[in-house]
């Protein structure tokens, strides 16, 4: 069974990011931080689980987890060019749960997304963003609640 307490973003982040190397894909700060968010919310509907342990701020451009966007900061708008190497038992952890590989799989297909279009995906009207104050920590439950549908 994977981490029973949730991964964290960082982890997460790092999966997505080993991945896009790996394609030789591009993948920026504020795309892999929009991806952890909708594996964070998808994660509950069909992991029936908690994904992540960390918790997501109501930033300006969305929601953010701060250790991921403070790790990957530094480059900017450019593509990330290395993983962490702060997760790697958690992510070795991940990468042997087939499940929970091909779930994640599914929103690595969010790389191809331009990060603004992300961006306006977690802005939507009556979404958890858009209920939290700004800088403010998104309700772990409205995040449950908004991804159930």
């Amino acid at each position: 069974m994977p981490y029973s307490d949730g991964y964290r973003g960082l982890a997460i982040a790092d999966y997505f990011i080993k991945k896009a190397i790996g394609d030789k894909k591009d993948i920026t700060n504020m795309s892999v931080l929009k991806m952890i968010y909708f594996a964070q919310g998808f994660g509950f509907s069909e992991l029936h689980r908690r994904l992540i342990k960390d918790d997501f701020y109501a930033w300006q451009w969305g929601p953010v987890e701060r250790n991921t966007y403070r790790t990957f900061c530094k480059y900017k708008g450019n593509p990330i060019r290395s993983i962490s190497n702060q997760t790697n038992k958690e992510l070795e952890d991940i990468e042997s749960h087939a499940e929970l590989t091909a779930f994640l799989d599914k929103i690595y297909k969010l790389a191809d997304v331009n990060p603004f279009v992300l961006s306006e995906k977690t802005h939507e009207s009556g979404g958890p963003w858009s209920k939290t104050p700004p800088y403010h920590v998104i309700d772990i439950q409205l995040i449950q609640n908004y991804f159930a549908y």
